[in-house]
């Protein structure tokens, strides 16, 4: 079930294979839900038999970066996100949610939705989410249990002027609490905001180390306001918030081999935590793909998380950016309700009885297991 990933403990300390084992043991004797006791149990059972595939370098590092007191739920968590994707079965509500706090984009990349006119042009997509819709879907998904989510959706988080808001509202109850962002409008007063709202992964989308590349891609930024405003958050967390668990990606689309990966991770090495190069697939633009292109597998993204756009729409994934496989609204309905609902139910079993090719989109979209 698990990547198989060699994972180095740190033997003098806490987190190492014994220390982690005793940890998980310790919260056994507290935890009361019995399916996350056997949960557990499994864990446990895994590791004393000295398999650790659970713990790939993600895992690792959010150990090293939090309390013991985190660690047994959030290995929970990350065992819940695995099992749930062999598309047998759905958990009882959405482990994972991602929210839109804006449609709408300052940039221009060509390789992203926002290059689609008729995308943009059309005023029913695009708007920011209000700040009482938000507080709605949090509450909600604190109640029932979900533990991680993304703040990013179809466009640029920060441009939504309830954003700081936003984030504080979600601080202390969620595992995971993720943004993207392109660091445009990143500003020194954003940078507390988000350091002290307990974000555990800030995201920052560029895709080049030098200007010409850079703004070639990222169309309509300026490449040395970018990296300067990445630099400041870099300065203010290690000044303000050494104690931060606040992790830092570079992260890049690669649309073309001519671009240089070593370059691009020496350079943005320095000013984050990890930096990352993901190769572009025909997945933004789905509509215009081929049936030919399709996975033959159940999309992972089915059975773990939902889309959540700003105007409370819900989609069962963040490829549909048009919203074909639109599975109702939390103006009407609660999350609850949509993610139980027979239209989705429906679209789960079509994808686990491997008969996707009967759907649209999904018979042109290359994302499988």
């Amino acid at each position: 079930m698990w990547r198989d990933k060699q994972i180095n403990f740190l033997t003098e300390s806490e987190c190492s294979e014994l220390g982690i084992i005793n940890i998980l043991e310790e919260y056994n004797l507290k935890i009361k839900n019995v399916k996350e006791k056997e949960i557990l149990n499994q864990i446990i059972n895994d590791f004393r038999e000295n398999n650790f595939s659970l713990l790939t370098s993600q895992e690792m590092n959010y150990l090293l970066r939090n309390s013991k007191e985190k660690w047994a739920p959030y290995i929970i968590h990350r065992y819940k996100f695995h099992y749930y994707e062999n598309n047998t079965e759905m958990p009882d509500f959405p482990l994972y949610l991602i929210l839109e706090p804006v449609s709408s984009c300052n940039l221009r990349c060509p390789f992203c939705m926002q290059s689609d006119e008729k995308f943009t042009s059309n005023k029913d997509m695009m708007g920011m989410m209000e700040l009482e819709l938000f507080k709605k879907i949090i509450d909600e998904a604190y109640e029932l249990g979900t533990k991680a989510i993304t703040l990013t959706g179809r466009g640029e988080p920060t441009l939504n002027p309830h954003i700081e808001e936003m984030l504080e509202y979600c601080s202390g109850k969620f595992i995971e609490i993720k943004m993207n962002t392109n660091a445009t409008v990143l500003n020194e007063r954003m940078c507390h905001k988000i350091l002290k709202s307990g974000l555990t992964d800030l995201v920052f989308s560029v895709d080049s180390y030098y200007k010409e590349e850079f703004e070639s891609l990222r169309v309509n930024a300026n490449f040395e306001k970018v990296v300067s405003n990445v630099k400041k958050f870099k300065e203010i967390k290690e000044e303000f918030y050494p104690n931060s668990s606040c992790v830092t990606r570079a992260s890049g689309v690669q649309v073309s081999d001519k671009q240089n990966l070593e370059k691009f991770e020496e350079f943005w090495k320095e000013m984050v935590d990890f930096v990352v190069m993901v190769r572009m697939i025909d997945r933004w633009d789905l509509y215009s793909n081929t049936t030919d292109m399709a996975a033959t597998s159940p999309c992972h993204y089915l059975g773990r998380n939902l889309s959540i756009y700003f105007d409370g729409s819900v989609n069962p994934c963040d490829i549909d950016y048009q919203g074909k496989l639109n599975l109702g609204s939390l103006n009407t309905s609660t999350i609850s309700e949509l993610w139980k609902d027979k239209k989705y139910k429906d679209l789960f079993n079509s994808h686990k009885d491997n008969s996707r090719k009967n759907l649209y989109p999904c018979d042109r979209c290359p994302v499988g297991t």
